[in-house]
């Protein structure tokens, strides 16, 4: 499977400003293996993402070589429908190895470069982030749905000071318990393979090339709140909290962590503090990951709050639904104040 640059040159320019191919370069071919390693030394098997490969000549081009996961059997799941209980566990499981050992890498060889401390999330890029992250289409929609008035007024004017938030909310905390988030981390950046009884036997994560360093409630809101079946996203979201903090310090007492384990009600804090990123998955990733297949689903029309596939992500029954269940949960958490 060979990963070489869009075609598309508006696309092809926000990969370059943000620098996508050399951080997943990076990944792939120095920082995973490392993750891996660290396993190995303890005696346990685990592999996080397909095997990397490098030409031995100059392609003179950008591009990831990499094990094609289809031949070995390995499938997305159906992402309208989203994760059941036995899926959502299994990732985060997996999830949890992938930080305990970002922790370790960050004491072993020191911190990652700017390109996953800042990455996107830089002032020289807040003219686009603007652009991605604007909310009108999606507030002019809340102002429709039954039950919402007073949410709509405490969001009507978040894009005055939206992106400004969310740069400050990403610079990361050094008092704070960190890990590298693989940062896109839904149901089609996720594959399963399964064993002859349709038993989970190996997830691997796929597409790197948003990964940031900072809180694990980063990974945590953006996979839970896109990827999980809506009938146990809310409900068992405590749960999930839970048994993905048990597996990472279980995993951080096998890599021999030397640090202060986190704790529990300090992952629910940060949670808590980082609820702007629980409205931008909710608000601008899940519409777009329930949505049916369609040629207007694309990075163009995406931006666009006048093209066809913005209206159908907002319109989609499936949505509002969700909405319905998501929006008082994040409002009585406090997760909307945020300004």
């Amino acid at each position: 499977m060979l990963k070489t640059h869009q075609a598309n040159e508006t696309v092809a320019q926000i990969l370059d400003m943000f620098r996508i191919f050399p951080k997943e370069e990076e990944l792939y071919h120095r920082i995973i293996p490392r993750f891996e390693q660290f396993y190995r030394d303890v005696g346990k098997c685990t592999q996080f993402a397909p095997k990397a490969f490098k030409f031995d000549v100059d392609l003179n081009k950008e591009y990831i070589l990499m094990d094609d996961l289809s031949i070995k059997n390995y499938k997305n799941t159906n992402r309208i429908e989203g994760l059941d209980m036995n899926h959502m566990l299994a990732v985060l499981k997996k999830m949890s190895e992938y930080h305990a050992a970002s922790a370790c890498y960050v004491e072993k060889y020191g911190c990652f470069s700017e390109d996953f401390t800042i990455g996107v999330f830089s002032e020289k890029n807040v003219d686009i982030l603007r652009e991605f992250n604007k909310s009108t289409a999606f507030l002019s929609q809340l102002k429709k749905w039954p039950n919402c008035s007073s949410i709509y007024e405490k969001l009507a004017n978040s894009d005055e000071y939206l992106v400004k938030r969310l740069l400050e909310d990403q610079r990361v905390n050094v008092g704070e318990f960190n890990v590298l988030n693989h940062g896109d981390c839904w149901s089609n950046n996720i594959m399963f393979q399964y064993d002859a009884f349709g038993k989970i036997k190996e997830v691997f994560f796929v597409d790197f090339a948003l990964a940031k360093y900072g809180s694990p409630a980063n990974d945590l809101y953006y996979f839970i709140l896109s990827s999980c079946a809506a009938d146990i996203k809310i409900p068992k979201f405590e749960y999930f909290v839970r048994y993905y903090y048990e597996n990472l310090v279980q995993n951080l007492i096998l890599l021999q962590y030397t640090r202060p384990l986190p704790k529990l009600t300090s992952i629910h804090g940060s949670l808590y503090k980082n609820g702007l990123a629980a409205y931008m998955i909710v608000s601008k990733v899940l519409p777009a990951t329930i949505l049916d297949k369609s040629e207007d689903a694309n990075l163009e029309n995406y931006t666009n709050d006048k093209s066809k596939m913005v209206s159908a992500m907002y319109n989609n029954p499936k949505y509002v639904k969700q909405m319905m269940e998501i929006l008082p949960w994040l409002n009585n958490r406090g997760l909307l104040d945020w300004k």
